[in-house]
């Protein structure tokens, strides 16, 4: 088994939660970390150090100065969330993984053109914070769930950031919509006349 891997003893019976204060927000961040927990802070990391090396290489490749920039504020916010979902397991003396910084070549040629670059940064926000959502929706902690929250707004505004430069650089192509009947009823009484 992989050391990076949290482990916790297998249940040896069935226990059950007797106080409110298993998720008080005060008493709750003070007991030990649930499977479900461990589980979503891993996941998070995994898909952090991932995201992080992805933007690390984009950033060293980027032909303009602002994608560039754009690339390491992701890889920012990743390392960011490395460090502090990793800090919960540390501080219940269970194993964080490793980053993947080191896999970087020192390339400065890009294999990719920016605009799949960007489509990529973007695809990678959006999976953190359906991650989030994920996470969120499962946590009995209010001080791990105020932390999700506060993520996703952080990398909303990231998000919507890429979206802006992608539409300036006339990347981003339009999502299919439902039809507009306002518009297609008025079009047609036009017709008729």
């Amino acid at each position: 088994m992989d050391p990076s891997f949290p482990t916790i003893p297998y249940a040896k019976k069935v226990d059950f939660v007797e106080k409110k204060s298993f998720i008080s927000i005060i008493t709750g961040r003070d007991r030990p970390l649930t499977a479900n927990k461990i589980k979503h802070l891993q996941y998070n990391i995994n898909t952090n150090i991932l995201g992080k090396s992805l933007m690390l290489g984009f950033s060293q490749v980027a032909s303009s100065n602002k994608i560039r920039k754009y690339f390491q504020k992701g890889a920012e916010l990743s390392g960011n969330q490395i460090k502090n979902f990793s800090d919960h397991l540390m501080n219940q003396d269970l194993p964080a993984p490793k980053l993947m910084d080191a896999h970087i070549t020192d390339s400065t040629t890009s294999p990719f053109s920016d605009k799949l670059m960007m489509y990529h940064a973007s695809l990678a926000g959006n999976i953190a914070i359906q991650n989030f959502g994920a996470a969120l929706s499962q946590m009995l902690r209010h001080d791990l769930a105020a932390e999700f929250i506060k993520l996703i707004s952080l990398i909303g505004k990231f998000n919507n950031d890429g979206l802006n430069m992608m539409i300036e650089h006339g990347w981003f192509e339009e999502p299919y919509t439902a039809p507009d009947r306002k518009g297609l009823s008025k079009s047609s009484g036009e017709n008729q006349s």
